[in-house]
């Protein structure tokens, strides 16, 4: 869980660092942490992926499916809406029995709360998204004034609506159908990798 609450923090906070991390895609400049860079020198970015998916692939060797179960966008995302869900709805048996009751009141008003909460996460993430390509302190204010151009809030509504389906309803469906590093992971785990019970099972076809 504690890398979940670092990436959070990267991600959330990052944004607001004086514009520590840039991306002027307007004028083809980005600014990372003080250095600015051109599309030219693009080549460094290729170099640092490979560096990060080789780094990727020697963990998965030689400790499991660390990425999926710590770090993973995906997994922390889906961690935060599973607990709205538990504060707004229950444990598990609590909302299936939740589900199964007639629409009343008290349902209502729970699974009101739910989505509230899915779609305020999905809006910050889609603001914050949007906030490293345009600046977020000039951003947040231009948006709640109506002042902002018709690409930001077109962004920022699909982040909150990606986020929301992704994190909320999607979940493991899209590590199990959509993610190319599940489809490879198995094949790179060496006879007694720990998984620490996260490991996917292949799917037969």
């Amino acid at each position: 869980m504690m890398g979940g609450a670092g990436l959070f923090l990267l991600y959330f906070g990052t944004v607001w660092l004086s514009q520590a991390v840039w991306w002027n895609l307007p004028e083809r400049k980005f600014f990372i942490f003080g250095a600015t860079f051109w599309p030219q020198d693009f080549i460094l970015l290729s170099g640092i992926l490979i560096v990060s998916a080789f780094g990727l692939f020697f963990i998965t060797v030689y400790a499991g499916r660390i990425w999926c179960g710590y770090t993973c966008p995906q997994s922390v995302w889906t961690w935060i809406f599973m607990w709205c869900e538990k504060v707004t709805e229950g444990d598990p048996n609590q909302r299936i029995k939740l589900d199964k009751a007639p629409m009343s009141a008290n349902k209502f008003l729970r699974k009101l709360s739910k989505h509230t909460m899915w779609l305020l996460i999905g809006f910050v993430t889609g603001m914050t998204f949007v906030g490293y390509f345009s600046p977020i302190r000039e951003l947040t204010i231009d948006f709640f004034t109506g002042e902002a151009d018709g690409w930001s809030y077109f962004w920022v509504g699909f982040f909150t609506l990606a986020t929301y389906g992704n994190a909320g309803w999607l979940r493991e469906q899209v590590c199990i159908y959509m993610c190319p590093y599940a489809r490879f992971q198995s094949v790179m785990q060496r006879q007694g990798s720990p998984a620490g019970g996260l490991r996917l099972q292949p799917v037969s076809r």
